[in-house]
């Protein structure tokens, strides 16, 4: 009977696999990747006058064997950018999106173009139907994502609200439990799900890349729509580690109180994170806080950037 139980765990794991639904527990679950590299192709702040900055976010993820992109931008700058900075999209293995507000996904059909058949991996609420608030009426925003259409534009389509593996080594999280009190998505006084604006926007779809590297996890972030502590202890819990070791990209807390704030430090504080690289909706006011609290530990990384992970 112990035979049969080992045997039949084997085939689930095995099963999870091929599906590209990753298990969600345990260290061993996660590969170590001896070094992956990152480099900004979209954000809110160019590097050099050769780029372009917008509101938005891209990143290339580069591991020995594989280059995943995360996000598109808001579709102005990924293909100049990338151009600028010698970045062949033509050689991309899989797009993944973090979310779908359309700062994030309004460069997709032009990555597609440029980077020919890939894998897409998507939490399925990313194709909602939004409404901002401009005033006091309602505007439908004009979402560029429809199922069938990407469907027929990649070579594999994964909707992914669990943990799924990306690549050898690089998975994303699906959908992030909301289990903070001090955290919320920092859009629900403007976005909504419905023209009458009653029903806020929780963005269910907020996900995060995370791998291991030799000095620890690794996490990349969209917005953190879900909170970054949220994001960062459910990685924790994926990962079978009581650290994480960095923390990049997009934090939502433009407009955050400083209770909240602080209440972030905190927990990053607990959570040993030796590295903050923020971005995009972080905020400047924000970012002052944590450049305050974690003195040459945090930074931003503007368009053109590339940062090293492993291989120190």
């Amino acid at each position: 009977m112990r035979r049969i139980s080992r045997i039949m765990a084997l085939v689930f794991c095995a099963a999870s696999i091929l599906l590209g639904q990753a298990p969600t527990q345990g260290s061993g679950t996660l590969p170590m990747l001896p070094r992956v590299d990152v480099t900004v192709l979209v954000e809110n702040m160019a590097g050099n006058p050769s780029l372009l900055g917008e509101w938005g976010l891209s990143y290339l993820i580069e591991t020995d064997k594989h280059r995943v992109l995360l996000d598109t931008g808001g579709g102005r700058t990924l293909i100049e950018n990338a151009r600028a900075l010698n970045v062949d999209l033509a050689k991309m293995d899989a797009i993944v999106i973090s979310h779908g507000h359309l700062d994030h996904t309004w460069g997709l059909e032009k990555a597609l173009e440029a980077c020919g058949p890939v894998d897409l991996f998507i939490h399925p609420n990313a194709f909602a139907t939004r409404y901002f608030k401009e005033g006091s009426r309602a505007v439908k925003d004009a979402n560029p994502l429809s199922r069938d259409r990407l469907r027929s534009h990649v070579r594999g389509f994964r909707e992914t609200l669990k943990p799924t593996a990306v690549r050898e080594g690089l998975m994303v999280t699906g959908e992030v439990p909301r289990l903070t009190d001090f955290e919320d998505t920092g859009v629900g006084d403007f976005i909504f799900l419905d023209a009458d604006m009653k029903t806020p926007d929780l963005v269910l779809d907020d996900q995060a890349v995370y791998f291991r590297v030799p000095e620890g996890v690794v996490i990349l972030l969209g917005c953190a729509h879900a909170g970054v502590i949220n994001t960062a202890r459910y990685v924790s819990k994926l990962a079978g580690v009581e650290k994480i070791y960095a923390v990049m990209g997009g934090t939502h807390l433009i407009s955050a109180s400083p209770h909240r704030i602080q209440e972030t430090i905190e927990a990053l504080r607990q959570l040993g994170v030796q590295k903050i690289l923020l971005s995009h909706c972080t905020g400047v006011d924000a970012y002052a806080e944590l450049a305050k609290a974690f003195p040459g530990r945090c930074a931003w990384p503007p368009t053109g950037a590339r940062i090293h992970f492993g291989g120190q």
